[in-house]
Formats: C-alpha cells, sequence, structure tokens
C-alpha cells in the first residue's frame, strides 16, 4: 500500500479533486430545487451470496483507484495495515476510463459515481455495483463570473462546461429538466473538470461544474466569481465500489472483495470521527488551503451514510437513466435494478453500525 502522496505538479494536483472528492460527487442542484426525497425501493435484487469464510493465500485483487482516493482514505484511517491479499491499485482520472479498464480485464473492482455505471450497463458491461455511499451535502457547484447567471434558468442560451459521460453531465441534465429546459437549450461546452474554471476565466464558457477545493481557488482569483447553485440530490452525491461479474464469481476474489469493502466502510468511520485528519491529510497538504478552510470544507458535507443496495438510490438512479435516453445520450432504455448486487449488504450494515457510520436499516452515531 502506497503511502499519503506527496505534493505533484500543479496540473496533475488539481486532476486529483475530482477522484478525491467523489465523496462529494462533483454535481449541484438549484437553490430553489423542489427535489422530494427519493423513495425507498427493493433492499435487494438476488439472494444474498455467503462469501468464504477465509481468504486462499496469494489471492491478488486489482483495484481500479481514482488517482489514490481509496488508497489515501485507508491509509490516513489505518486501514491498509496487515491485509491477507494483495491489492494491486491502477489510477484513473474519472469513470469513463476506469470503464475502459473493466472491459479489458485490467481491474477486478474500483469506484465511480452513478453516471459511470449508467453507461457502463447501457454498454453491455458486465459489471455491479457492490456498496454506496453518499454524504449529506456535495462539494460541487455550478460556476460563473456572468453576473446574469444566478440561478439554473438562467444558463438559457449560454455555454456550459462539464464532462460528458460524468455526474456533471447527470447534474446538468437533472437541472435543466426542473427548469423546464433541454440540452438544446445550452452549448456544453465538453471539458474535463480542471479545464472549467479557466474556459470560464478565458470567456470559452459562460458557466461549469467544478468542485472543492477548485471552487475556492476559482471564487479568490476571478473577478465576479461566484457560485451559482450546490449540490444536494442523491445520485449526485452517491459513489459505488464496482466490481466485475467475473470477479464475483471468483471465490478467492469475493471473499478479498468482502474484507476490502469492510475496510472501507470502517476508513469512513474514522474519517467521521477525525476531520481534522481528513482535512490535513487532503485539503492541506495536498492542495494547500489554509488549514481554516480545509476544516471547514471536511466539516460541511455532514454524515455519510452507506447505503443499501438498491434501496433508496434505485428510484433516483432509474430516473436518471431515462434522463440520459431521452436526451439521446444512451441508445435504448435500461433496467437500473441490474447495476446493483446486494451480496454485501448485511456486511456493511453490521461493520457501519460496529465503527458508528450511518447506514441505511442502521442509526449510526
Amino acid at each position: 500500500m502506497s503511502p499519503l502522496p506527496r505534493s505533484r505538479p500543479s496540473g496533475a494536483l488539481l486532476a486529483i479533486v475530482t477522484a478525491l472528492l467523489l465523496v462529494a460527487a462533483a454535481a449541484c442542484s438549484s437553490d430553489a430545487s423542489t427535489r422530494k426525497e427519493a423513495d425507498s425501493g427493493p433492499t435487494t435484487t438476488a439472494k444474498a451470496v455467503v462469501t468464504p469464510p477465509s481468504i486462499p493465500p496469494g489471492t491478488t485483487l486489482k483495484i481500479g483507484d481514482q488517482l489514490e482516493y481509496l488508497q489515501t482514505i485507508l491509509s490516513v484511517s489505518g486501514q491498509d495495515q496487515d491485509l491477507p491479499y494483495t491489492v494491486e491499485y491502477a489510477n484513473f482520472i474519472g469513470g469513463p476510463p476506469m470503464l475502459q479498464a473493466f472491459q479489458g480485464g485490467a481491474v477486478d473492482a474500483g469506484f465511480v459515481a452513478s453516471t459511470p455505471l449508467i453507461f457502463a450497463q447501457a454498454s453491455g458491461q458486465d459489471i455491479a455495483a457492490v456498496a454506496g455511499w453518499a454524504p449529506e451535502q456535495g462539494l460541487g457547484g455550478l460556476i460563473s463570473a456572468d453576473p446574469s447567471i444566478k440561478s439554473w434558468a438562467d444558463i438559457k442560451g449560454k455555454r456550459v462546461a462539464y464532462q460528458r459521460g460524468t455526474s456533471a453531465e447527470a447534474a446538468v441534465l437533472t437541472a435543466l429538466e426542473d427548469e423546464g429546459l433541454t440540452l438544446s437549450d445550452i452549448t456544453t461546452v465538453d471539458l474535463p473538470i480542471t479545464g472549467i474554471a479557466a474556459a470560464i476565466k478565458s470567456g470559452a464558457a459562460d458557466a461549469g461544474i467544478s468542485t472543492e477545493p477548485l471552487i475556492s481557488g476559482f471564487v479568490k482569483d476571478t473577478p465576479g466569481g461566484h457560485v451559482v447553485a450546490q449540490a444536494n440530490d442523491i445520485t449526485d452525491r452517491g459513489a459505488f465500489l464496482i466490481a466485475s461479474k467475473e470477479a464475483l464469481d471468483d471465490d478467492a476474489r469475493s471473499a478479498a472483495l468482502a474484507d476490502y469493502v469492510t475496510r472501507l466502510v470502517k476508513a469512513y468511520g474514522y474519517l467521521s470521527k477525525n476531520k481534522q485528519a481528513l482535512a490535513d491529510s487532503i485539503f492541506v497538504q495536498q492542495y494547500g488551503l489554509t488549514p481554516e478552510r480545509a476544516l471547514e470544507l471536511a466539516n460541511s458535507t455532514g454524515v455519510t451514510t452507506f447505503l443499501s443496495l438498491p434501496g433508496d438510490i434505485a428510484k433516483p438512479q432509474q430516473e436518471l437513466a431515462d434522463r440520459f435516453h431521452a436526451a439521446g445520450q444512451i441508445p435504448t432504455e435500461i433496467d437500473t435494478a441490474k447495476e446493483f448486487d446486494n451480496r454485501f449488504n448485511e456486511l456493511v450494515q453490521q461493520t457501519a453500525e460496529e465503527a458508528g457510520v450511518a447506514s441505511q436499516g442502521g442509526s449510526g452515531s
């Protein structure tokens, strides 16, 4: 397991934000949004699978990370110690390239937000979410330096920067629908999150979707820079640990994945009680924010809840997939219930209760 990441060149450092803040997905909703809380869906999609009681020696689990996000939170919390199997990490920027790695068999499991999971299913990839979590509040937002853009309604006729096939596009589709608009009412500027601020500053875009700490830097350094809207919807905030069917069908890797999931839950338990550690290790040491701003951001996401799959996210995930289909972004309608594998639900809930983490079916502490 790698130690905490050291300083990187500024470009690469900014790119890491996308991954490290998937806990608070880079997406947003209007301040005047009237979105309703998601209705509870079914709690299981299949009969629970009991994993082997032990992990065979020599087992290797190939994990797709997003620029050391999983490695960082496991390291900070001490959950990367004494692994009874080998973990080989491959690092990516964003969900789309990770899905390509799954397709090539380069990874067994990894983590993405809601949108890549939909695109994986739409393209016929045999991948399922085996764990999911979401904070109370996201760190993403719609930003602009145009004083006339004060709400989602104001982006009509504007150039909006975001990356297609990511949670940012999900936020755009949802917000446009809330305002009675469609993609045809805006001009999309397709850019990775690290290019959003520069596009707005240069005049190549009128607004765009970004996330902290990039937002703080944009507002500080850009005349008239402001946050138009904040994130809140569960599909905007949700993140998933996904796995290939091949890995899940393999007893050794499935057992190793069960252990890995418990360590992930425990890591969140540690970070929920040690916000200062989260602030220092990520926002100060990696991004150079002041200790005061770092702690403010660490505290702002609130409680992170581990989700029973498909559970409460079933309905909004289906609605999101339907939006992508209606917008012509995926070719056919899909049933997103097939995206979830519930075999670790009970394990997640039990571990969450022990670690003091909020979970569906458990209160945490």
